[in-house]
């Protein structure tokens, strides 16, 4: 009888399982491990998980060289010899436990070999040291599967630093943009928001980054809704936390640019970890199962799903840890309540358009109010205003765009927008041919 063999290969692991992960991610990836490594190391000290104070990664970044460092509390050999460098997480693999953020054992893998071809991996902890050095070119041609660990003399300065170079040419042109630098930067400011408001720091090329602070509108008459629950039977913890973070607009025609659009929808966060950011689309709510899709007179509104469970592989991501399973039944059981949560702000968005003054005077008395400062409450009380007689209605018709410019320098200006020509065409037209 004849076996099959269906051995893995190495260039599989270098080359095809990073395809599917973008560059951000292989770092936010490595920002991940250093998390748990400081959840491991509260542990080792008896402290509260939460309690992020002290902990922080450095990044640095040029086009030749990748280097992020932690203070997290190393790796210690043993885990570094069975766990840390396996392709995947064993059955027999300890669990890092207390709400981690590492669940499939592949991110640090997948995230070096995505970035550059020559890696060196240091660790300490308060007792033991090591060094790894993976020249990958040359353990792709190696039948072993395996890296060369070095002790190294503990010197007392406990966490990880992982070096790379030989940086990949589309790799280096990425590191070479200031644009990637800058939407790095932001969106670190996002993800990690919740751990940096523990404690954690976190700086890229020398300079540290600001959380972004997820703010409410509060006052006697605007409350978000700020619920807790646990889901059964999966016994996760789901939080849900909806309302106005701004005020919505006063003109959301498709010609005004919306001020910070990205912002407003919905966020998921598994851990702690935000996993999708200003959410407008039916991987939330938007559209899906006949619920309203996104509108720009939403703008203003936020929602924050959180997930919380020690063991991370029962949450709702995926291993990217950017994307929602959207098949997993806590993610499906928890969309009904987002939905619930939303409604009475899309109905007061639309009530809003016919009471702007007395919605203004209302909004301008609300506080903008830190998620971490907000009480639990289980509705939200936002202004509901009586319906009341439509005095306006809209008036839209398609013209040459040549005869509407013709039309806007003769009224005096050629960069009048579509608008503007048609409100004041329509006066023209009232002015002469209605009026007396």
């Amino acid at each position: 009888m004849s076996k099959i063999h269906a051995e893995p290969t190495k260039n599989f692991f270098i080359n095809m399982i990073t395809r599917d992960i973008g560059l951000n991610d292989c770092i936010y990836d490595l920002i991940d491990n250093c998390l748990d490594g400081a959840t491991q190391e509260n542990l080792r000290l008896k402290k509260e998980s939460d309690d992020l104070k002290g902990y922080f990664a450095d990044i640095e970044i040029t086009k030749d060289k990748f280097s992020i460092k932690d203070n997290c509390g190393g790796i210690s050999i043993d885990e570094a010899t069975n766990y840390a460098f396996h392709f995947g997480r064993k059955d027999n693999d300890p669990q890092i436990g207390r709400k981690s953020i590492g669940l499939y054992g592949i991110g640090m893998k997948r995230a070096i070999f995505k970035i550059g071809r020559f890696i060196v991996i240091k660790s300490e902890t308060f007792n033991e040291a090591f060094k790894v050095d993976i020249d990958v070119e040359n353990w792709a041609i190696s039948p072993k599967w395996e890296f060369e660990l070095v002790q190294q003399t503990v010197t007392g300065n406990l966490g990880t630093t992982i070096t790379i170079t030989k940086i990949t040419n589309d790799i280096s042109a990425s590191f070479n943009d200031e644009a990637f630098i800058n939407t790095l930067n932001r969106n670190i400011a996002k993800y990690y928001a919740l751990f940096m408001e523990k404690g954690f720091k976190v700086k890229l090329n020398g300079k540290s980054i600001k959380p972004y602070i997820y703010k409410f509108e509060v006052s006697e008459d605007i409350i978000p809704a700020n619920f807790t629950y646990i889901d059964e039977p999966s016994n996760i913890e789901v939080q849900i936390i909806s309302g106005i973070a701004a005020s919505p607009p006063d003109d959301f025609s498709a010609e005004v640019k919306q001020r910070n659009p990205e912002n407003w929808g919905w966020y998921v966060v598994c851990n702690d970890r935000v996993v999708i950011a200003g959410d407008k689309t039916s991987d939330t709510i938007w559209g899906d199962n006949g619920f309203t899709r996104w509108h720009p007179q939403y703008n203003g509104f936020m929602g924050m799903v959180k997930f919380t469970s020690d063991d991370a592989s029962l949450l709702p991501w995926t291993t990217t840890k950017r994307e929602i399973d959207q098949s997993s039944g806590v993610y499906r059981r928890a969309l009904i309540k987002m939905k619930e949560s939303t409604k009475p702000i899309t109905n007061y968005t639309s009530a809003r358009k016919e009471n702007k003054e007395e919605a203004k005077s209302i909004e301008s008395k609300a506080v903008a109010t830190p998620v971490f400062n907000l009480s639990k409450s289980t509705t939200i009380r936002t202004p509901v205003f009586k319906a009341s007689p439509k005095k306006t209605t809209i008036i839209q018709y398609n013209k040459p765009i040549e005869i509407v410019e013709k039309v806007a320098k003769s009224l005096g200006s050629k960069r009048m927008s579509n608008k503007d020509v048609g409100i004041k065409t329509f006066n023209y037209y009232v002015e002469n041919e209605i009026e007396d």
